[in-house]
C-alpha cells in the first residue's frame, strides 16, 4: 500500500510540474532525484523561495600525584566527539613533531627524545591573496593543511547597460566584490620531507571535515553567483579545472534548492585519489555529525505558517529541519543513505549521535512561553530499495521547565545528558536503552549553565560554562563535576570552581564553544584551555592565560586551578614590533611528561612533574 501511495504521489507531482511548464524529476536507484542538464539545473535554482528566511547548512594543583607516566599515552590527541574519527584543528602532534597553523603559515617543531624543540619549518603560503589556514591533519606519511582563500575569478559576461535584467540589481557584485571567489584549499605534504605533493581547490565554503583512517572527507557549501556562466561547483586538481557532471547533482524534490553541498573524498593511501558527491538543497551553514558508519548533515528552514508573507510576524513561521545521511562503503566512498525531518534547531554536533543503528538528536525551538525542546530517535532503513530515516520516537515533554532552552548535550551510549537554561540550570539524565521509548530518569537544578559537557572517570561528567546570578545574568565562568552513576539521582560532586568577572570585566575561553580548543589529559588528572580576561579600572587591562584545571573527586572542590601559563613574558623579551595579542595562548599538547603551550608568537615547554615549570621556549620569528 505504501509503495502505491508513493507512486501516486510522484505521479501527481510530475503532472503538476508539467502543467506549470516544469521538468519531470528523474530518480536514481536510491530514490534521489538528479539534475539532467543545464536548463534543468537553472530552473531548480531559479525557483528558490528568495523571501524565505533561512539558517544553517546546505543541507590540578601541582602537588597532586600524577598518573604513572609509564601507563600514560606518548602524546595527546585532539579532543574529538567520536573515537576513530579525527577532527581538524590548528595543532597536531605525532609525538615526534608538533604541527601548528598561524594564519597562512605552517610551522613545524621537531621534538627529540628529551623533549627539546627545534623549529624546522615555518613557511607562509606564497600565493595567498586573502584568507587563512583553518585546520590540519597528520597521518603516518602525510600532512594535510586545509584553508579558506579567495581566488581570482572572472567578471560577468554582460554589463548592466548591455543586459536590462541586471538593472534591477541594487548592488553591483563585481564592483563591491570584484572578481574573487571563496575556495577551500587543501595542501598535501610529504611528512618526512615537508615538500608539497598536491594542491586541491574546492569551490565554496568549508562546513567541516573528518579523517577516518587514510580517508579525508570535506563537506562544503557552494553558492552560485548571480552572474556565473556555469553555476555548478568546480575543482582545481593542481592546475587542472574540473566541473561536476550534471547527473552527479542529486536533490530531494520537496526541499528548497538554493545551494550545493559538496562531499569531497580524498583517499590519501591511494595516491590522493579524489571523489565527490553533490547535493542540491538549502543554503548557509549547519551541523555535522560523523562516525565510522556515516555522515549526517542537518539543515534548517524557517517556513511561513500563514500566507501573510509581508507581515514577518514571528508567529507566522515554524522551524523545520532535514537530516541527510551518507553511509560509507567498504572502499571508503560515500552513498546516499536516506533523509528524515524534525522540528527545531540543533545547537551543535554534540546534539547528534548514532548508537546501535539508531540516530538520535536533541533540538530546541522557539523562545519565551513558546519554547520547546525535543528528542528524536531515527533508524536508517531500506524501504523497498529506497533508503530513508524512519522516526522511531519523539520526546517533546519534560526536557526543560517553561521558557528554558537547550544549552548543551552529551550522548553516552544508552544515556544522554541535557542542560537547559533560563534562570537556573536543570541537568537531565535521559534513558535511551529502549530507542522507541526515551525516558527522563533524573534531574538536578544548579545555578548557571554548561555549554559543553565532557565524560570523565567513573560515571562523572565535567560541565564547562557560565555562572549566573539569581536573575540569570552571566557573572563569570564555571566548571563543575557531576556524578551520574545513579541515573535517577544525578548529583554535583563538592563545590564548583567559579571564576567571577571583576567589576566591569569579562572572561571568555574558546573552549566554551569549541571542544577542540580543550586539552583532555585524563591520565594526568587535568584538563586545560585558554581564557582571555579583561578588566576596566583606571584603565583597560587584558591578558590571556592557559589554565590547567586539576581534578580530584576526593576534594571538597574537585576542580582547582593547578597552574596558570602566560606568554606575556616572552612577548616582552622578544622586543617585537608585533601586537601583544600575537602572544595570546590558544592551544597546548602533551608529549610524554612535558606540556607544550602555543601562541602565534612562541611555543613554550613545561615540566608536568614539576608544577608545570617553564623549561624553555622558542619564538616564531616574523620580524
Amino acid at each position: 500500500m505504501r509503495r502505491w501511495l508513493l507512486i501516486a504521489l510522484v505521479f501527481f507531482v510530475s503532472l503538476t510540474l508539467q502543467a506549470c511548464g516544469g521538468q519531470r524529476d528523474v530518480y536514481d536507484s536510491a530514490g534521489l532525484a538528479y539534475v539532467q542538464d543545464e536548463k534543468h539545473l537553472r530552473s531548480l535554482l531559479s525557483t528558490n523561495d528568495g523571501w524565505r528566511l533561512r539558517d544553517l547548512f546546505s543541507i590540578g594543583s601541582a602537588a597532586q600525584e600524577m598518573a604513572d607516566l609509564d601507563d600514560a599515552p606518548a602524546h595527546s590527541t585532539t579532543n574529538v566527539q567520536v573515537d576513530g574519527v579525527d577532527e581538524g584543528d590548528i595543532v597536531k602532534t605525532d609525538g615526534n613533531r608538533i604541527y601548528y597553523l598561524r594564519h597562512d603559515t605552517v610551522s613545524v617543531v621537531e621534538v627529540d627524545e628529551t623533549g627539546a624543540m627545534e623549529l624546522i619549518h615555518n613557511h607562509a603560503r606564497e600565493d595567498n591573496m586573502w584568507g587563512h589556514y583553518r585546520e590540519l591533519y597528520v597521518t603516518a606519511d602525510k600532512l594535510v593543511v586545509i584553508g579558506m582563500f579567495y581566488h581570482a575569478g572572472s567578471t560577468p559576461s554582460k554589463t548592466r547597460d548591455e543586459d536590462e535584467s541586471l538593472r534591477s540589481v541594487d548592488m553591483d557584485d563585481w564592483i563591491y566584490f570584484p572578481a574573487y571567489h571563496t575556495m577551500t584549499t587543501v595542501d598535501i605534504y610529504d611528512k618526512a620531507s615537508m615538500e608539497r605533493e598536491e594542491t586541491i581547490h574546492i569551490s565554496g565554503q568549508l562546513i567541516g571535515s573528518r579523517l577516518i583512517g587514510d580517508n579525508l572527507y570535506l563537506i562544503g557549501s557552494h553558492t552560485h553567483g548571480r552572474n556565473d556562466d556555469d553555476p555548478r561547483p568546480y575543482y582545481y586538481l593542481n592546475d587542472e579545472r574540473m566541473t561536476v557532471d550534471y547527473e552527479a547533482i542529486k536533490y530531494l524534490p520537496e526541499m528548497t534548492t538554493r545551494a550545493f553541498t559538496v562531499i569531497s573524498t580524498i583517499k590519501l593511501a591511494e595516491a590522493n585519489a579524489f571523489e565527490y558527491d553533490v547535493f542540491l538543497g538549502v543554503s548557509a551553514w549547519g551541523q555535522l555529525y560523523v562516525n565510522e558508519q556515516a555522515i549526517y548533515m542537518a539543515s534548517n528552514d524557517y517556513r511561513a505558517t500563514t500566507s501573510e508573507r509581508d507581515a514577518l510576524d514571528t508567529d507566522a513561521f515554524a522551524t523545520h529541519g532535514t537530516i541527510i545521511a551518507y553511509a560509507f562503503t567498504d572502499t571508503g566512498s560515500v552513498q546516499y543513505a536516506g533523509a528524515g525531518d524534525y522540528q527545531g534547531i540543533i545547537i551543535n554536533q554534540f546534539a547528534m549521535d548514532e548508537h546501535n543503528g539508531y540516530f538520535r538528536i536533541v533540538t530546541r525551538d522557539g523562545w519565551g512561553a513558546d519554547a520547546i525542546n525535543r528528542l528524536y530517535v531515527f533508524e536508517r532503513v531500506i524501504d523497498e530499495g529506497v533508503p530513508r530515516l524512519e522516526q522511531r520516537a519523539l520526546l517533546d515533554e519534560g526536557i526543560g521547565k517553561p521558557e528554558e532552552t537547550v544549552r548543551s548535550v552529551r550522548f553516552q551510549g544508552d544515556v544522554v545528558t541535557v542542560v537547559t537554561f533560563e534562570e537556573i540550570d536543570p541537568f537531565y539524565v535521559i534513558d535511551l536503552s529502549d530507542p522507541t521509548n526515551p525516558t527522563i530518569l533524573g534531574e538536578l537544578d544548579m545555578p548557571g549553565f554548561s555549554t559543553y559537557q565532557h565524560p570523565w572517570k567513573n560515571d562523572t561528567v565535567i560541565g564547562i560554562g557560565y555562572e549566573t546570578d539569581n536573575a540569570g545574568f552571566i557573572i563569570g565562568l564555571k566548571l563543575s563535576l557531576l556524578d551520574i552513576s545513579d541515573h535517577e539521582n544525578p548529583t554535583e560532586i563538592g563545590q564548583p570552581l567559579v571564576l567571577l568577572n571583576e567589576t566591569q570585566g569579562w572572561q571568555y575561553g574558546e573552549a566554551l564553544h569549541n571542544h577542540k580548543a580543550m586539552l583532555i589529559a585524563e591520565p594526568f588528572n587535568f584538563i586545560g584551555f585558554s581564557i582571555g580576561r579583561a578588566t576596566w579600572g583606571q584603565h583597560y587591562e587584558y591578558h590571556s592565560d592557559y589554565l590547567i584545571f586539576d581534578i580530584d573527586i576526593h576534594r571538597d572542590q574537585p576542580i582547582e586551578i593547578g597552574a596558570t601559563i602566560s606568554h606575556m613574558a616572552l612577548f616582552n623579551e622578544a622586543q617585537t614590533t608585533r601586537w601583544y595579542y600575537t602572544f595570546d595562548v590558544n592551544r597546548a599538547i602533551t608529549i610524554n611528561n612535558q606540556l607544550y603551550v602555543l601562541s602565534d608568537g612562541a611555543i613554550s615547554r613545561h615540566a608536568m612533574d614539576d608544577g608545570f615549570s617553564l623549561i624553555d621556549a622558542i619564538g616564531f620569528d616574523e620580524d
